[in-house]
């Protein structure tokens, strides 16, 4: 590993609110990082559980901590950005953590031209059961198939296509990256575990990120790519409803 005056600084945004069960998983797997020229900043939306404690516990390791009542993750997003110096930001939130070498991963891998990174990230759910979603940046106009915990966005890309869109309370990174993806910048997919995220957030609410996720491409998508994209996730929806059956609810023999 190179030195922090060669290696550029990268941001780290956390957004939490009442997470005090998890919190420290995420902060030790930032403050951990193999990669050390990081700038980390937690966003706190006013918790009252002991979440502000766990996290002053660490703030001789955090750049800034903010704790005040927010407007939703988008909002927490935003607060971060604002406060980012770095030249990437990665956003990894309460319920989520990082593999321990992710940001060397994504600072090894990006080049030049790339704007966004993204890789692989391990579902975990409460029954002991796991397994690896890969992002899929060629499927972007069907739907969220890029996983924000392993996204790291140049820092210069927020000035340049604007903040998370704080009415959307789940699909606020699927609308990021069809703006990203519209104005013509790169994505780069690694083929690597970098983030591992626990089952039963509020992204799991299928029904709920269908519809935003509707509302989103409607306000990207061609007449034709969009009706493409409504009858995959019609169908989608369809399978998740009278099909799927889901492997983090059960109880494993």
């Amino acid at each position: 590993m190179k030195q922090n005056d060669i290696w550029p600084k990268v941001s780290i945004v956390t957004t939490v609110f009442n997470a005090a069960a998890t919190i420290e998983d995420t902060i030790l797997s930032v403050i951990n990082q193999t990669y050390k020229n990081i700038e980390y900043i937690v966003i706190d939306g006013g918790s009252t559980d002991g979440t502000l404690q766990i996290i002053n516990s660490y703030k001789n390791q955090i750049t800034h901590i903010i704790s005040e009542p927010d407007k939703g993750i988008a909002d927490g997003f935003n607060k971060g950005i604002a406060l980012a110096t770095g030249e990437w930001t990665g956003m990894i939130n309460a319920d989520d953590w990082y593999a321990l070498n992710a940001v060397e991963l994504m600072i090894e891998n990006a080049s030049y031209n790339d704007q966004v990174c993204c890789g692989n990230i391990m579902l975990m759910g409460n029954n002991g059961y796991s397994r690896i979603k890969k992002s899929k940046v060629s499927w972007l106009n069907l739907g969220m198939y890029i996983m924000h915990p392993t996204c790291f966005i140049r820092t210069e890309v927020y000035r340049q296509i604007g903040l998370y869109d704080t009415s959307l309370k789940i699909a606020m990174d699927f609308d990021m990256f069809l703006r990203i993806k519209r104005k013509g910048l790169k994505f780069k997919y690694i083929d690597e575990l970098m983030a591992y995220m626990r089952t039963g957030g509020v992204s799991t609410d299928v029904a709920k990120m269908h519809k935003e996720e509707l509302t989103v491409m409607k306000r990207y998508l061609t007449q034709f790519t969009y009706f493409m994209a409504y009858t995959f996730n019609y169908l989608n929806r369809l399978r998740w409803r009278f099909f799927y059956k889901d492997p983090f609810s059960v109880k494993l023999k």
